[in-house]
């Protein structure tokens, strides 16, 4: 007589354990780290590695110098393990909702350029909503939290201009005008609008690629390449304002870039050109159910992006 489990697919038969042993070994690259993080020994997660190993058919890590790396299988394995653990966290989300409660965990990753206006209003809103939540929030450059939505390790990824992406769904986005940012006292801080040409007579701080702003600006200022005065070129939002109120140069940003208080001691005058655009987009992994609390937040997020239209945004999707 057929064993009846040789009629479930393997898939079925991993067990919790070996999906969170898995899951920690995927994370931490290492077997002893992903131990010391599970309180196992080391010799229980390799054991529990093989037999998975062995029940898929296919190793699921290459042993390197640098690391527990994934192969084929393990990738494939690996979108597979972030669903089920997503998933497992949303069913027990609404269980909670139906009792009244709202506990659960929430993990976001934003770009720098929204910590200081539009991040702190929409977390004041979330821990408002919800008090009992575990809240985890931390800044990571585009590239960053494409990969931490990726592989579960965020929630919700907020960033600017970033590029379509076969596993990332955009489920809110807003347009802004970029502008050039300069002290009160500069001779263009005057004007309602200005030029890319009025800006290059300037001393000029500017992106790196590591910021989607660059793929913005550099088509804009290509035509004036060889007159530019380039006194700094950074990744940091934060350096930059900083260089700009000590009065280095003139910058180019979004409003939302300019910090806490109105204008952030500095002057946004957008720039008068079709191109000088960006748009902020809230980010979730596609193949994963989003759970209630979730979809509250990007509710929140709507209603805050919805809030600094006055800053010269567009409507938003």
């Amino acid at each position: 007589m057929n064993d009846p489990l040789s009629r479930i697919p393997r898939m079925m038969r991993l067990h919790a354990r070996g999906i969170s042993y898995f899951n920690a070994v995927r994370e931490c690259r290492s077997i002893r780290e992903a131990a010391r993080r599970l309180n196992v020994a080391p010799s229980a997660l390799t054991r529990q590695l093989a037999q998975m190993e062995a029940e898929i058919g296919a190793p699921l890590f290459d042993r390197l110098p640098e690391g527990m790396m994934l192969t084929e299988a393990g990738a494939i394995m690996a979108r597979h393990v972030v669903t089920v653990m997503q998933d497992a966290a949303r069913t027990e989300e609404q269980i909670s909702a139906l009792s009244g409660r709202h506990a659960g965990r929430l993990r976001i990753m934003a770009v720098e350029g929204v910590a200081g206006q539009l991040l702190p209003a929409l977390l004041g809103r979330i821990i408002t909503a919800f008090p009992a939540i575990d809240l985890y929030v931390e800044v990571g450059s585009p590239a960053t939290i494409v990969s931490a939505l990726r592989e579960g390790q965020v929630d919700l990824g907020i960033a600017f201009s970033l590029a379509p992406h076969p596993e990332l769904r955009r489920v809110a986005v807003a347009h802004f005008p970029i502008g050039a940012v300069m002290r009160p006292d500069h001779p263009l801080a005057a004007l309602r609008t200005v030029t890319a040409e009025d800006c290059v007579a300037c001393r000029l701080i500017l992106p790196t690629r590591t910021l989607s702003l660059y793929r913005v600006m550099e088509p804009m200022l290509r035509p004036w390449q060889d007159r530019l005065d380039v006194v700094l070129r950074t990744g940091s939002i934060e350096l930059t304002n900083r260089m700009v109120q000590a009065g280095a140069g003139l910058a180019f940003q979004s409003p939302l870039a300019l910090g806490t208080r109105p204008g952030g001691g500095l002057c946004h005058v957008p720039l008068r050109d079709t191109r000088a655009v960006t748009d902020l987009g809230a980010y979730v992994r596609d193949s994963r159910w989003l759970p209630p609390l979730l979809e509250t937040v990007i509710g929140e997020l709507r209603a805050e992006l919805r809030r600094m239209q006055d800053m010269g945004g567009e409507p938003i999707a």
